[in-house]
């Protein structure tokens, strides 16, 4: 499998991932009566999420033997130790369970721990965005004919549309006084849903600017195969200090390059980064 052009595994894993999006999450979009369990306040996992894991693992396997695979709620398989693959069959899978349609599949490669491939398949539009490094962003609809992706020419914050990841433990809000800041010197803000998917509309232009703070440590899953059609269309990828994100970092800053930087002066003073769950409070307790 190391002989194998980086764009033809693209377009293998395009394909892969296109095909259980079809057969198998488009279908069931919306079953709100799907068995699901609740792993934490925020995270649930749905029947939907298991049959879509074990096809891609299928698929994935047959066609990169060797191949490291991570598939969310699924046994990781090691691989070589060179190469490995980071699968969300369903990000957004509260979106996914309740119809709200806000839902990704994706993939992401890394060689030698550098992320070399991604691909994120939107859902509900039926456009699968994909790269591989050095090879530029692409979007494929139905017809199956790519059109390039390149990050917006937004050059001001304050016209920027920013996707933000509000999570409840998390610095945008728990940091005082930091989501009105944020607010107050962008355009807009919108929270979605799927990570993997912002992203990509990133590489689409379609927004400006993403942020991501859980107070807990990044998960490739969500965000490996987006950063990689994110940086191939122009884009820049951050923690909210300026430094590169890793698998143990808390937050990520996306977007154009000059726009992310920014935004990363706009929010120093509150340090997201440093940032953890355990200082959470409940609304009303007093702060840590």
């Amino acid at each position: 499998m190391t002989d194998i052009p980086l764009v033809e595994i693209e377009r293998i894993a395009c394909a892969h991932v296109r095909r259980v999006a079809t057969e198998l999450v488009l279908p069931s979009f919306g079953s709100q009566s799907a068995d699901h369990h609740w792993s934490s306040h925020t995270s649930v996992h749905t029947v939907d999420d298991a049959r879509a894991g074990a096809a891609l693992h299928g698929l994935f396997a047959r066609s990169f033997p060797g191949h490291g695979l991570v598939i969310e709620d699924r046994e990781t398989v090691p691989g070589d130790g060179r190469w490995e693959w980071f699968i969300d069959p369903i990000d957004g899978s509260a979106n996914h369970l309740r119809g709200i349609p806000y839902v990704s599949v994706t993939a992401g490669l890394c060689r030698d721990g550098e992320p070399v491939v991604g691909v994120v398949h939107d859902l509900l539009r039926d456009r699968t965005l994909s790269a591989h490094l050095g090879g530029g962003a692409r979007v494929s609809g139905p017809d199956g004919r790519p059109q390039p992706l390149r990050v917006a020419a937004t050059a001001q914050l304050r016209d920027a549309i920013l996707i933000a990841h509000l999570a409840r433990r998390g610095p945008l809000l728990g940091r005082p006084g930091a989501l009105a800041h944020v607010l107050w010197h962008v355009r807009k803000i919108r929270c979605m849903g799927s990570i993997a998917l912002d992203l990509a509309l990133l590489a689409a232009s379609e927004a400006d600017l993403l942020v991501v703070g859980r107070g807990s440590p990044q998960r490739l899953l969500d965000i490996l195969g987006g950063l990689v059609v994110l940086t191939e269309a122009g884009g820049a990828v951050m923690t909210a200090d300026g430094g590169p994100v890793s698998a143990t970092t808390r937050t990520l800053v996306a977007g154009p390059p000059g726009l992310a930087r920014a935004f990363v002066e706009l929010v120093r003073e509150h340090d997201l980064e440093g940032w953890t769950q355990e200082q959470a409070v409940p609304p009303g307790t007093a702060a840590r």
